[in-house]
C-alpha cells in the first residue's frame, strides 16, 4: 500500500506547522504514518500482526477524523483503508489453512516417545502436562488417592503431539543448563 502513488501523503508524519494547521495535535492525539510503520517493522517493534494492523488503521482513521468527508485526503484514506483490509484479510486466512494440514494422526511411536519423555520431566513440568490432559482429554487420567495414572492411548492425537513437543522443549532446556 505504501508504494502506491496515492499513498504519498501518508508516507511521512503530518507536518502541521508547515501546513499551518495548528489544531492538528489537539484533534489527533496519536499521529501515525506509513513511514513510521515501515520503520517499526524494520526494527521488529510489532509484537503481532494485529498490532501492525492497528497502526495502519490509525493512519486512515486519523486522516478521516481530521479531514472533511468528501475531501481528496478523506476519500484516499477510505480507498487505501479498504485495500489494506482486503490484503490483510487474505494474509490472516492463509496461516490458518496451513495449520489444519499440519495436524497428523499420532503413531504408536509418538505414544512410546511420550511415555519415555514423561519420566525425564520435573514435577512442575509434569504437573503442567497433567493440567493440559485434565482440561482437554479428561478420560486419559485415572486418579486414586496417591497417584495419577495417564492412559496414553486415551489422549487424542493433536493433544499428544502438542504434549510431546512441550516435553521435548522442557528436556532440551534442562540439557542446555
Amino acid at each position: 500500500i505504501s508504494g502506491r502513488q496515492d499513498a504519498e501523503p501518508f508516507r511521512v508524519p503530518v507536518d502541521w506547522k508547515r501546513l499551518q494547521i495548528p489544531d492538528y495535535p489537539n484533534i489527533i492525539k496519536k499521529p501515525m504514518d506509513l513511514g513510521t510503520i515501515t520503520s517499526k517493522l524494520e526494527r521488529n517493534l510489532y509484537m503481532s500482526a494485529d498490532d501492525f494492523a492497528e497502526d495502519v488503521r490509525l493512519v486512515w482513521d486519523n486522516a478521516k477524523t481530521y479531514n472533511m468527508q468528501g475531501s481528496p485526503i478523506y476519500k484516499t484514506a477510505v480507498k487505501l483503508g479498504n485495500a489494506f483490509e482486503k490484503k490483510f484479510g487474505k494474509l490472516r486466512k492463509k496461516p490458518a489453512k496451513r495449520k489444519r494440514t499440519e495436524v497428523r494422526e499420532a503413531q504408536r511411536s509418538d505414544r512410546v516417545k511420550f511415555s519415555n519423555q514423561v519420566n525425564k520431566l520435573s514435577s512442575e513440568e509434569l504437573g503442567h502436562i497433567v493440567d493440559i490432559i485434565e482440561s482437554r482429554c479428561p478420560n486419559a487420567l485415572n486418579e486414586d488417592q496417591s497417584e495419577i495414572e495417564i492412559e496414553i492411548n486415551n489422549i487424542d492425537s493433536k493433544v499428544l503431539l502438542e504434549l510431546n513437543q512441550y516435553a521435548e522443549q522442557c528436556i532440551n532446556k534442562s540439557k542446555a543448563k
